[in-house]
């Protein structure tokens, strides 16, 4: 049976440019995904998840490199960006994609509180809420401290399994 290009790639789920691309080895999607993502750990984030072919990503998200733990050298983190807080509530809510209004209203404060949070991490009663109300909804915030320079190693976000806690 000799099927058409359109009706393999409606079946597919893709475009019909995207299978004649894929067909004749053209430039593909794929191949924008690898530069895409090439840009982004030369820039320093790592994309995290585990990948089978034919299953779903599971644990999907980006967190900065990082150097493998805290008995590093200071030479080997050095090479490595840290912040000075140890969640990402921006990253968290990009993750989500959710506006910072969404984010506000959920939880009963300001936007500006929220903006304030993603901005200037501090523990407090709302921050930890707010860490909460993320990870309820499926968020795992990465990463760790060091406590020799009081800064933060590996800070990103993945997606939790269900069932995960």
């Amino acid at each position: 049976m000799r099927r058409s290009q359109r009706d393999v790639a409606e079946d597919a789920g893709i475009s019909q440019k995207t299978l004649s691309e894929l067909e004749n080895h053209q430039a593909s999607l794929i191949d924008k995904n690898l530069q895409l993502v090439d840009f982004y750990a030369s820039k320093g984030i790592e994309f995290v998840g585990e990948a089978q072919v034919g299953k779903p990503v599971r644990h999907a998200g980006a967190k900065w490199a990082a150097p493998n733990g805290p008995d590093a050298t200071d030479a080997q983190k050095a090479k490595f960006r840290s912040e000075d807080q140890p969640v990402s509530f921006g990253a968290a809510r990009a993750l989500l994609q959710k506006h910072q209004s969404y984010v506000a209203a959920a939880i009963g404060v300001s936007n500006p509180t929220v903006q304030n949070l993603e901005n200037s991490y501090t523990r407090s009663p709302v921050s930890e809420r707010l860490k909460l109300w993320y990870e309820e909804q499926g968020v795992v915030f990465t990463g760790w401290g060091d406590v020799k320079s009081g800064r933060f190693y590996g800070v990103g976000v993945r997606w939790a399994d269900r069932g995960e806690e």
